[in-house]
């Protein structure tokens, strides 16, 4: 992968940022629910700058990677993964994002620029999505083949139909809470999100208690750009459900391509390609990692070693 730097070689600033986005897992209404919240400011900024993207892009795509960050949560086995797929018909088109156990998070949106005439007017983003799916693949150690799940967009809101998804495909109450806090100058200075799912014999009463909290809260993105930590706001928020915390760890926006990964997707094309491609060029050529929008280049020489 190629990371843009987006701390001008500031290597304290770095280190500071990077210590700071973590997800936290807990428990919580005499250990009935099980719940994560993640600090995501760096990988949303990172992911920004990676794919080049206005303020629109990054909401919507920044829910997405703080969305897959929390499903990170459910993964145990060393090998696990799961993407969030979704489609649909307005100016989105949609978005895919995958993140694995080890917290590393990559995704893209599905058209480069989100085409909207007159953005201030837009109030509710749910507008911009349109019909379509939203579907789920996990692919874990203890299967034999990975698991896939599909629900219809039925509220244009990523956190509301992940939640929906839970509920419908694996009948799971859950809820999400995404947030993406920009200041006067459309830089992001906060980002993050909670996840909240009961377990087996959650009280109802409590799961309904616990889905008005996390409703409750105005902007995850702008506490933490305020300063709050997570397990504060965790304790804070759901004090009368007594939350414990059981572990955390990093998140961050990471793919592991890289330029020999795309010397096996150029040594794999067609021979006539090939040929076209040392003939015609143009050198050197680019090839473009869709997750991470890194660019690898070949020079002419390089790609006849690919044919030897």
């Amino acid at each position: 992968m190629i990371k843009k730097d987006i701390f001008n070689k500031d290597l304290k600033e770095q280190f500071k940022a990077s210590a700071k986005d973590r997800i936290f897992r807990f428990v919580m209404a005499d250990k009935k629910m099980r719940g994560a919240i993640i600090h995501s400011t760096r990988m949303v900024n990172e992911m920004r700058a990676n794919h080049d993207l206005g303020p629109l892009e990054t909401l919507i795509l920044g829910q997405g990677y703080i969305a897959a960050g929390l499903l990170c949560s459910t993964l145990k086995g060393k090998n696990e993964r799961v993407i969030m797929n979704i489609q649909c018909s307005g100016p989105v088109k949609g978005l895919e994002v995958e993140s694995n156990v080890f917290g590393e998070v990559r995704g893209c949106l599905k058209t480069r620029k989100i085409q909207v005439k007159n953005i201030e007017k837009i109030k509710y983003l749910s507008t911009l999505y349109g019909a379509g799916f939203l579907t789920m693949t996990k692919y874990l150690d203890n299967a034999p083949t990975p698991y896939s799940g599909q629900v219809s967009l039925v509220h244009g809101s990523i956190a509301e139909d992940l939640a929906n998804y839970f509920l419908i495909s694996e009948q799971i109450p859950t809820g999400f809470k995404l947030s993406v806090f920009f200041d006067g100058e459309e830089s992001v200075k906060g980002a993050g999100g909670i996840f909240l799912q009961a377990l087996p014999g959650a009280a109802p009463e409590k799961v309904i208690k616990a889905e008005k909290m996390i409703q409750n809260i105005d902007s995850l993105g702008e506490l933490f750009a305020k300063g709050h930590k997570p397990q504060e706001i965790i304790n804070e928020v759901f004090l009368s459900l007594e939350p414990k915390f059981l572990n955390n760890s990093r998140v961050e926006f990471f793919c592991r391509c890289s330029k020999d990964r795309m010397e096996g997707y150029l040594k794999n094309l067609p021979g006539k390609e090939k040929k076209d491609m040392l003939k015609n060029g143009p050198f050197p050529v680019e090839v473009l990692c869709h997750h991470c929008n890194s660019a690898y280049h070949f020079n002419k020489e390089e790609l006849k070693s690919l044919g030897r």
